[in-house]
């Protein structure tokens, strides 16, 4: 087994990695504060090539492996800001329309992210549905030559921005559908930028569909079919989580190891206890157990293992806890400090908290898994 990164995979870690030091640590907190993402940052980030750059050459993409997105997404997400959401969206969302969508549907959707500050988006969750399918309240209703869509999506991230959003709905028979939608078009709505704990910068919304017009030909897959493309995306969503994972548990272990290294007690560094030691210890191996898990899936999922979003749930199932465990020693050897603004940890401390329920709980993630098991 070879463990090692490509030399281009490697300088893309240094690229990235430079790039959010440069470019978003100094704007973090204004991010986190403001929830907004910035637009001249949208901007910047294109030019790095980092939208769409899983998805082929053919389309205009950038064709590189789905393991480099989760690189370049664990760099982002060092900043403890929502920013990574960016390149997880504009590469897992036309992932389910290279994947199910018609060859009229990906000239005219793919090439789409590449506009300025066009960004997809996923409308699933509804006040009352959680996880469930089948609770679902948003319709859709055939007419004539299109359908029409009626209900209410909450926390869609990037909702109110430009771009195609890929919905949920229950069609005429009562199954769950998958449809392509064009946001900010007539019968399309939205809320204000829910406050959330942290991730600032994701812009998650409420979304309005009221007697919203499509086309028929903009069904993604089949008509019954929505589940088993949700399933495959989420199953992405909680590999690129667990990449983020590790961009937030780095920095928690970078900021513990200098605030470490600076905190004087009885004329000794705090990192000479051997208590703090200890605990710095436990955060590695913590970590890098859970790096090379997230590498490992995202290579099956590379490869089309064809037990890969089982093993996507395993990962999240191990990763997450692992990641908040790192984030809440680094907050400890903080002390009173880590409660505070003043230190990078508070961000992340919120940062990773949403880890555990995005992506389906952790609950959720270890039933399926154990499911499998039994089966």
């Amino acid at each position: 087994m070879d463990f090692n990164l490509s030399n281009e995979q490697l300088l893309l870690q240094k690229t990235i990695g430079e790039f959010t030091k440069r470019e978003i640590e100094p704007r973090a907190s204004e991010i986190d504060r403001s929830l907004k993402l910035p637009d001249d940052l949208i901007n910047k980030m294109s030019q790095l090539n980092l939208q769409g750059m899983t998805i082929p050459q053919e389309y205009g993409g950038g064709g590189l492996s789905y393991i480099d997105c989760i690189l370049a997404i664990e760099q982002i997400s060092y900043s403890g800001t929502g920013v990574w959401w960016f390149v997880a969206f504009t590469n897992s969302i036309p992932g389910s329309i290279i994947q199910y969508g018609t060859e009229e549907q990906k000239d005219k959707y793919l090439y789409s992210i590449f506009e300025s500050n066009s960004i997809p988006s996923i409308q699933f969750t509804e006040a009352d549905t959680g996880s469930d399918p089948d609770a679902l309240t948003t319709n859709v209703i055939s007419s004539d030559d299109h359908f029409i869509i009626n209900g209410t999506k909450r926390f869609s991230t990037f909702g109110s921005r430009d771009g195609f959003a890929i919905i949920y709905a229950k069609d005429e028979a009562g199954k769950c559908s998958a449809y392509i939608i064009e946001k900010n078009t007539e019968g399309y709505s939205t809320g204000p930028i829910c406050e959330l704990m942290g991730s600032g910068g994701i812009e998650a919304v409420d979304v309005y569909l009221d007697e919203f017009k499509l086309p028929k030909e903009n069904i993604l897959g089949k008509s019954g079919e929505g589940l088993n493309i949700l399933q495959s995306w989420i199953a992405d969503e909680k590999i690129q989580q667990c990449g983020a994972c590790l961009g937030i548990a780095q920095a928690a272990l970078d900021e513990a190891i200098k605030y470490s290294k600076f905190r004087t007690v009885r004329n000794k560094s705090q990192s000479s206890l051997p208590t703090i030691r200890s605990m710095l210890a436990e955060m590695y191996s913590q970590l890098e157990a859970a790096r090379w898990l997230t590498y490992r899936t995202a290579f099956l999922r590379e490869n089309r293992y064809f037990n890969w979003m089982i093993e996507a749930a395993a990962a999240k199932v191990f990763v997450v806890p692992a990641a908040m465990k790192v984030v809440e020693l680094s907050r400890r050897i903080h002390g009173a400090y880590g409660y505070t603004r003043e230190y990078k940890i508070e961000r992340l401390y919120r940062a990773i908290a949403g880890a555990s329920v995005i992506a389906l709980s952790l609950d959720i993630n270890k039933a399926v898994v154990s499911s499998s098991l039994v089966k």
